[in-house]
């Protein structure tokens, strides 16, 4: 189900930019909500969700607004290129390449603001859907930066994967697409995160995560744990009940123990590390600076050394 609105809002200016990260400061969506439903998706919880004000009944009756009822910004693109023109030019992260993108190609149309104006992307997807505006990122790319990061959790379409992210792209598809861009010169890995304890943290997931991003012409992989807060918890373990039952206990104590979980995804991004060395991958994305005027290319160079101290590049 999809229902448009008006707003004047689409362009988010963050603070600072997301160090040792994607390095983004500014983000932006013409949609709201996913169908993608992945039973993990942190974007459930209150401060996300963007059916929290909603009282239509035809919301309240569905088993998963977040996922079934997609809201469309009326004149996205519009919006989107009144709200970055004139910005100062820096990296914007993009998404959205899910089914409603068929239907009114705003994800196109935003990609083309970004080139007129000549500014930097980063996209964090999932489906393969992104190649149709393969000719627009490469004029990007051309023009300014482009970097893809395709969310990955299972090395395959496995029983696990089937239950905890049912109506997603299946994961051969997305390498695939990884190849293609990587064919392009378009930068391009893995977002391997959230992994999730006692299902995707084994090594054999994690090597051949690492070893397909490696053979699909991927350059980093970026790991990270799960969060499970308020509602996004309750839901996420309708999921983990149908999977193994047995799990709820672990999650339980795991998620009630800061100590426990800060040791677990300890031990996992160790895991990751030691094959992101035997496939020659970055466990980071190096700070894209050519686009800053070069009185400030220093500057952002020494921060991005400063970023890549911490504990969780080592």
């Amino acid at each position: 189900m999809y229902k448009e609105y008006s707003t004047k809002h689409i362009l988010n200016v963050h603070k600072h930019c997301d160090g040792g990260w994607f390095w983004i400061k500014y983000s932006a969506s013409p949609y709201l909500g996913c169908e993608y439903g992945c039973s993990y998706c942190y974007c459930r919880e209150d401060k996300y969700d963007p059916h929290k004000r909603e009282i239509d009944p035809e919301i309240i009756e569905l088993e998963d607004p977040f996922s079934e009822y997609i809201k469309v910004k009326k004149d996205a693109p519009d919006l989107f290129r009144k709200a970055i023109t004139n910005k100062p030019k820096d990296l914007i992260y993009l998404d959205s390449y899910q089914p409603v993108e068929n239907k009114y190609g705003y994800c196109r149309k935003i990609l083309e603001a970004c080139l007129d104006l000549e500014f930097p992307i980063f996209i964090n997807e999932k489906s393969p859907l992104l190649l149709k505006d393969l000719d627009i990122l490469n004029e990007i790319n051309k023009k300014s930066y482009v970097n893809v990061g395709w969310s990955i959790i299972a090395s395959s379409a496995d029983k696990a994967f089937s239950i905890f992210e049912p109506n997603s792209p299946n994961p051969n598809s997305r390498f695939e697409s990884m190849k293609i861009l990587s064919e392009n010169n378009i930068l391009t890995g893995t977002i391997l995160m959230p992994i999730l304890p006692y299902i995707y943290d084994s090594e054999d997931n994690i090597e051949e995560v690492v070893k397909k991003t490696a053979s699909n012409g991927g350059k980093y992989i970026l790991d990270g744990g799960l969060t499970l807060n308020g509602y996004c918890k309750n839901y996420f373990f309708n999921f983990l009940e149908k999977y193994n039952s047995s799990l709820i206990e672990k999650y339980e104590l795991l998620f009630s123990n800061d100590k426990l979980y800060s040791q677990v995804n300890i031990k996992i991004h160790k895991i990751v590390l030691k094959y992101c060395q035997k496939y020659n991958l970055q466990n980071y994305i190096t700070r894209p600076i050519d686009y800053f005027p070069i009185e400030y290319q220093i500057n952002k160079k020494v921060s991005e050394k400063y970023f890549l101290k911490q504990e969780r590049f080592n």
